[in-house]
């Protein structure tokens, strides 16, 4: 299962667009203070979970930001979507170890409010917060709550 998804994960990087190397200075800035701060309540399968979907959450946020290609017919797409699939049992682990902390929070999502023509716009806020946040337990929260997002997506549009 772990080469699968390294195997994904190898594959989006080579198909997606380069990184903004502002917006990946602040991904590996992130993962750095991300993993520091779990070493003490997160075991080292749930650490490398949490890398993958810091990782994926940044790819897929660059995926947004620089794809002007039809989101139903594009290889990049399908390879981001392969990529959010393969990291659900990542995220299901990250969840379970984030819930035991003290203040953890619930969803911060409005699902009445998310959809396909809107999930730029909404996928982008977030990430935003999740980039300035610098506080552990609310920088997990707003990761899952991405997380959430990239799968709904992906459900939505895989054909």
């Amino acid at each position: 299962m772990l080469q699968r998804k390294l195997l994904l994960l190898w594959q989006l990087l080579l198909h997606c667009k380069t990184m903004k190397n502002d917006i990946e200075e602040r991904i590996n800035e992130i993962q750095a203070s991300m993993m520091e701060s779990a070493k003490s309540c997160f075991t080292k399968s749930e650490l490398s979970h949490l890398y993958y979907l810091i990782t994926v959450t940044g790819k897929f946020f660059n995926y947004l930001q620089t794809s002007t290609a039809n989101l139903q017919s594009d290889l990049e797409l399908r390879y981001t979507m392969e990529t959010v699939f393969n990291g659900v049992d990542s995220f299901c682990s990250v969840s379970a170890a984030y819930r035991i902390l003290v203040g953890a929070t619930s969803s911060t999502i409005s699902w009445d409010e998310v959809s396909v023509p809107t999930f730029n716009e909404q996928f982008t806020s977030k990430f935003h917060e999740f980039t300035a946040e610098s506080k552990f337990e609310k920088q997990c929260r707003l990761l899952l709550d991405l997380f959430k997002l990239e799968i709904v997506l992906a459900g939505l549009l895989y054909d």
